[in-house]
Order: C-alpha cells, then structure tokens, then sequence
C-alpha cells in the first residue's frame, strides 16, 4: 500500500504542477498517518530517493558535455547579469534623484487635495446643518400657519433621516432631544385649536338646532295634514314611525347642506389625524369626551340662572333646546364621519346626562307654575325637541315619561282653569234669555254652539233673544277649548290603543259632571222661580251640546277606532233637568201650601157666600204669573207637566181641605161656598187651554156635584156611578155624607132638606153606615 502511494505522488508530480502536487500530497498523508503506515511509507521513500539518485547519475554521465556548455553560457550570462546590475543602479540612482523632486511635488499636490476634500466635507456638512435647521425653523413656521400634519412630517423627517448625518454635533444630539417636545408642541396647538373650534361652535350649533327644529316643525306640520286627509294615519303613526319616515324620506336634505349652518368640521379632523400619526387617539377620544361632556354641563348651568317659568316666556327654554339639539347634531355628524372615534353608547350615555339635568330644570321651573298654557307651551316644544333627538337615533324615553307626567298636571291644571271660568260665567250669569244684537254675533254664537231655533224664531231680525242665557255658549266655547287643547297637547305621543281618547273623554266628563253639573245643581237649591226655569233652559240646551261634545270627541279622536264615544253627563244633564222640573214644582207647590194656609171656611155657615174666597185671588194671580211670565220660556212640553202637576197638588190640597177628617159637621151652605171656590179655581185652569191640566180637578167635583145632588141615591147606580162619579173615592163620600148627616139641623127643617138627608142616609146603609140619626 505504501509503495502505491508513493507511486501516485510520483504519477501525480509528473503530471501536474507543484501547487496541484502539493493538493495530492495532503490527502495521501492523512491516509497514511490514519492507517499508520508512516514506517512503511519511510521505507518506501527511501528506496524512491535512491532510485532516483541513480537514474539522475546515469543522467548526468550521458549528458556531461552538454552540461559544461551549459555552465559556460550560464558564467557569461552571470557577467552580463553584473554588468547589467551596474547600469541599473546608476539608472536608479538617477531616478532616485529625480523621484526626490517628483515625491516633494506629490506630497503638496496630495496635501492640496486633502484640504480640498476637507472643505468639501465641511461645505456639506454646513450645508447639510443648515438644511437640519431650516427643517427645525419650518416646524414652527407650519405651525404658526396652522398646518400641523406637515409640521409633524418635518419632525419626523428631522428624526429619521437627517438626524443620523450629523449626530456627530452637539447641537443636532439637543435636537434629538428635543424631537418628542416639538411633537408634544404640536400637539398642544392642534389641540388648543380644536378646543378653540369647540367654543366657536355654540354659536352655529344652536344655528343648526334651530333649523332641524324648524325643520321637524314643518314635518309635524305636512304629516298633520296628511294624518287629517287620511283616517287610518293617526297617532298610531306618528312622525318618525316607519311610515311616516318613509313618506318623509324624499323631502328630507342633509342639514350641513343648508345656507343657514355654517360648521366646519376640519379642525376635529386634523386633531384626530395628528393624535393617530402620534399613536395616542386613545388619550384624544379621553379628553374629547371629557370635554364635550363638561360643555354639555355648561351649557345648561349657563341657562340655569336664566329659566323662568314664572314669567310665562318659553324663549329661554327654546332657545336651550336648540342648543342642545345643535349639540348632539354635531355629535352625531361626528360618529358618522369618524372611525372608531365615537360610539353611539357614549352618545346614548352623555345624552341620558343631558336629559337628567334637563329634567330637574324643568322641575324646579315648573314646580309652581299653575298656567295650564304654559304646560302646553313647554310640551309643545318639548315634543318637538323629542321627535328631532328621536330623528338621530337618541334616545328619550326618560323625556316621554317627564310628558306623561307634565300630561297629567296639565289635566289638572286645566280642569281647574276650566271649572274656575266656568263658576265665574254662573256667577256673573244674569240668568235672562241672552240678546244677541247682530247678524255678526249670532253667526260667531253659532260657531261656538250650535243651536236650533223655532221657524218663527228664526224669521226675527235683530236685536234677537234667545231662550238660553249668555253662560251656556260661553260654557260650550270653553269646553270646546279644552278639548282643542287637551287633543293638542296629547299629540304627538305614543299611545296603546285609544288611552288618550279615554283620558279626555274622562275629563271632559270629570269636567261636565264636577264642575259644571255641580254648580247648576247647587243653584238649584234657590228659592228663585225664574233662576231655576233659565236653568232649565239652559240644561235643555246643554244637554243638547253634550251630543255636540261627543261627536266632536269622535271626529278628533287620535285613533281610527270608530265606536261612538258616549259621556256619563249627558244622561246626567238629562236627570238634572227633570229634578229641575221637580223643583219648579215644588216652589210652586210650597207657595201654594203657603197661600192655602191663609183658607178660613166656616164649616157650618149660616148662608152661601156670594163670591169666592179671598186667598183664591192671591193664589191666582200668584199662578198667572208663575204661568204666564216666569215659566213662559220654557218648553210647551215642561210647561204642561209643571201646569199639571201644580194644578194636581192645588187639587189634593183643596180637596184634603174640603175632607178634613178633623172637621166632623159640615152643611150644605159650607159646600155651596166651596162649590164656588172650586169653580172659580176651574174659571182659571180653563184657560190654559189644556184638557190634561183641567183634569186635575176632577175628582174634588164629581165629589161636590154628589154632594149637591138633590138625588144623592143615583150614586148607588152602578152605570151613573161609572159615568159621572168615576173619579170619586167612596170613603170620600161615607166620611162627607156623615158629616153632613151629623151636623145640627134647624128647627124650621124643609121638606127638600128631608129628603136629602134621607137620601144621604140610604146612601150611607148602603155604604154599611148605620147614623144615630136614621
């Protein structure tokens, strides 16, 4: 293996070059230190060398001749080479000499060049510095000029890219240091004009308020039109309903695209954008919230010493909630052209704040405020700030419970300003027929109640009376009133099915019954005849407004429901005028009872007077007037049930008189005198013309004419009985014809005499009376 080797060294050397050889040689030894053959391979060589030195000395001797040859030539070419060496180094030495010369000149052309590389290097690294701080200087140029992002492009550029070449200098390491103030100052401006943006804003936010408040305004307006236009559009779509949203849709414009609102929103922008270069739009939205909400405050608090109810102006309280509404508009605009900047929950949350202090504004405003216009006024206008926040998506419920709330005092208040106007019309009320003067007049009467008057009535000119008195339209146009009002104030608000329409059915009825049935009730209890006829008059048409006042309520109910709406007053009223009639009746009935006490009758008189009694006149002419002049404007109908029921009681009286159980003798003088009475009281009814009234006195005649009858026996006759004593009681008659019985009888008794009293007597057995005296 070893002599194997070295014969590729020696293949190897033959072939190639030393370097190749020397590349080989590697290889072959680590072969044959790794197998350990480095003796073998010794030996081996060995025997190579001498071998060779063999073949080189056979060489040699064949070649000797050649070989001094060749010494000879290499011995001259050795002179030469002296020779040679001479002239070089006299050649060198020249050149030496002149490369001295040469070596001065380079080194002050090498020196020239390096200064001249200095300057250079200088000149750029002055201008490169000057450049820096012309970068630095424009910084605060762009931001005096309020251009911070390009300002903030300057910083950035001084920090990345020429920082690093001339880091080397004091000044450009301060001006590394000073990097995150500049952008710090910038910051502040971008800030300090964003804030500055923020005040300059109230003024055309509140500009912008006004507008979308106008704006909803009008809306309400068109969709009130189209709500009365269509039936089934009521409350049970209100404005910002889908309906009504998308009905409204086309005429609906971008309110930044109005002349009248001038906002730019360009410094919230640019802050927001140097905040995110800066990568710190976390601490902005903070601050921004922050500060929105603290303006938010203070835009109430400023109004706050300002608002007052009391003096009955709501400019204040308008003028806030254009504000305020200007306020979120911008917010709102905001969310809508930012990303991940604000959130409809922060929105939804400052506002729930905003609503919180509005509240308990208004409470303390309203807190003694007792003028139901007022409430009407700030709901008015709270609705109308409600519906344009509801347009944005905010949310109000808490201001639609503070409506409620507001509703319900309302109510109150306007029961009592109602029932308060309403007792001062009965108070001032003169309780005669009302006068109307002109044409014009009675047209507006007509306008505020409708009335309808007899044909010949109607054909009268002017000046005109009216059977009513002046307090029954004056009631019926207040009543009017309150339910314009009371509709105006529930519209607008969200209703489950018809609750609005029983709240006012309610107080109109609470109103009607409490108030002005009470008062008429109350008058009732006057002594006064011609007070207590007007009032009926006035019920009568009263009662006929009431339908008037239910079919006003169905025409202006806020849903489509169709039912007729009926109020309990109107059957009251009714009830009322009857109980009035009773009364009527009744005063009449009392004076008569007090004139009927000043009847003195002689119950066993010696003669027949010769004309009726005195008291008769009284009571007569007392009816005449009751009859003809008091009662004379009432209805024919209540006329007559008054006349008769009068007359009915005049009658009984009369004949409780006549048949007075106390009395135990009368004579035939006695029922002779009241026999004129009585016909002198029927003289009377007569005249009324009325068959029903004269009835009332029948019975207390058919029972005098027996009495008078010279034949008293045919009242046992059953058919003349029927026919001419129908309406006479038989216990009358047993308890009279006793009397008469039972009485002294003259000494000088005449035969007619005789034979009435045995006729009287016959009636009585048959009556199953036995007299003593039979």
């Amino acid at each position: 293996m070893a002599e194997f080797d070295i014969q590729q060294l020696v293949l190897v050397s033959d072939a190639t070059n030393d370097a190749e050889n020397l590349e080989h040689l590697g290889p072959t030894m680590k072969d044959v230190y790794r197998n350990n053959k480095m003796k073998p391979f010794l030996d081996q060589l060995g025997l190579f060398i001498r071998r060779k030195e063999t073949e080189i000395e056979k060489m040699c001797n064949s070649n000797y001749q050649e070989f001094v040859q060749s010494v000879d030539r290499l011995l001259k070419v050795r002179q030469g080479t002296v020779d040679l060496k001479d002239k070089i180094y006299t050649l060198n030495t020249d050149v030496q000499l002149a490369g001295k010369e040469l070596t001065a000149k380079k080194r002050e052309l090498v020196e020239s060049k390096r200064i001249q590389e200095n300057i250079a290097t200088a000149t750029e690294t002055l201008k490169t510095c000057i450049h820096f701080l012309d970068l630095a200087n424009r910084v605060n140029v762009q931001v005096e000029a309020r251009k911070y992002y390009s300002a903030l492009r300057i910083v950035d550029e001084i920090q990345v890219v020429h920082l690093r070449s001339v880091i080397q200098f004091e000044f450009a390491r301060h001006m590394q240091d000073c990097v995150p103030i500049l952008q710090h100052a910038i910051k502040d401006a971008v800030t300090t004009e964003m804030k500055e943006w923020l005040f300059s804003i109230r003024t055309s936010q509140k500009a912008m308020g006004q507008l979308a408040m106008d704006r909803m305004s009008a809306r309400q307006q068109r969709w009130r039109d189209r709500s009365s236009k269509g039936f089934k559009l009521k409350t049970s779509h209100n404005v910002n309903s889908a309906v009504e949203a998308a009905i409204n849709e086309e005429s609906e414009v971008d309110i930044l695209d109005a002349d009248q609102v001038k906002i730019d929103l360009k410094p919230l922008y640019q802050c927001l954008h140097i905040y995110d270069e800066l990568g710190q739009r976390a601490e902005f939205k903070s601050n921004y919230s922050e500060d929105r909400r603290a303006q938010a405050k203070l835009t109430l608090s400023s109004m706050t010493s300002n608002f007052n109810l009391k003096d009955r102006n709501t400019d204040n309280f308008e003028s806030l909630l254009q504000d305020i509404v200007g306020f979120f508009i911008v917010e709102h605009i905001i969310l809508h052209s930012t990303t991940n900047f604000r959130t409809q929950a922060q929105l939804d949350e400052l506002c729930d704040v905003v609503t919180g202090l509005l509240l308990r504004l208004l409470s303390e405003g309203l807190e003694k405020c007792n003028d139901p216009d007022m409430f009407l006024n700030v709901k008015l206008l709270l609705m109308l700030y409600i519906q344009t926040m509801e347009s944005y998506n905010y949310p109000v419920s808490k201001l639609n419970d503070l409506l409620l709330t507001l509703f319900r005092t309302y109510t109150d208040q306007l029961e009592t300003k109602f029932s308060a106007n309403f007792h001062k019309l009965v108070d001032e009320d003169d309780y005669t027929p009302m006068l109307v003067e002109n044409q014009d007049e009675y047209n507006l009467l007509q306008m505020s109640f409708r009335f309808r008057e007899e044909r010949s009535a109607a054909r009268q000119g002017f000046p005109r009376t009216l059977p009513f008195s002046k307090v029954v339209p004056y009631c019926c146009e207040d009543i009017k009133q309150f339910v314009t009002q009371f509709y105006r104030f529930v519209e607008g608000f969200n209703q489950e099915e018809n609750e609005m329409d029983e709240l006012v059915k309610d107080s109109l009825d609470t109103l009607l019954i409490q108030h002005v049935h009470s008062v008429w009730l109350k008058k009732l209890e006057s002594r006064n005849l011609s007070q207590i006829a007007q009032i009926i008059i006035n019920l009568e048409y009263f009662q006929g407004a009431c339908a008037d006042f239910e079919q006003m309520l169905t025409e202006q109910r806020s849903t489509s429901d169709s039912t007729k709406i009926a109020l309990q007053a109107t059957g009251l009223f009714r009830e009322t005028r009857r109980s009035a009639e009773n009364r009527i009746s009744e005063l009449v009935n009392s004076k008569v009872d007090d004139i009927l006490e000043l009847a003195e009758y002689e119950w066993l008189p010696a003669n027949v007077q010769e004309q009726h009694s005195t008291y008769l006149q009284e009571l007569v002419s007392f009816l005449s007037v009751v009859m003809s002049a008091t009662l004379q404007n009432l209805p024919e109908s209540i006329r007559a049930f008054v006349y008769y029921d009068v007359l009915e009681h005049l009658a009984n009286m009369l004949h409780n008189i006549f048949t007075d159980p106390n009395v135990k003798h009368i004579n035939q003088n006695f029922v002779a005198t009241f026999d004129m009475d009585v016909r002198f009281l029927e003289e009377f009814v007569a005249s009324f013309d009325n068959a029903n009234v004269a009835m009332t006195f029948l019975p207390l005649r058919q029972l005098i004419t027996l009495l008078l009858s010279e034949n008293t026996e045919e009242y046992m006759d059953p058919q003349i009985r029927s026919q001419h004593y129908a309406q006479v009681q038989p216990d009358d008659v047993t308890r009279m014809l006793e009397k008469l019985m039972t009485a002294p009888v003259a000494a000088a008794t005449t035969t007619q005499e005789k034979t009435k009293r045995r006729s009287w007597g016959k009636v009585l057995e048959w009556g199953g009376y036995k007299s003593s005296s039979t």
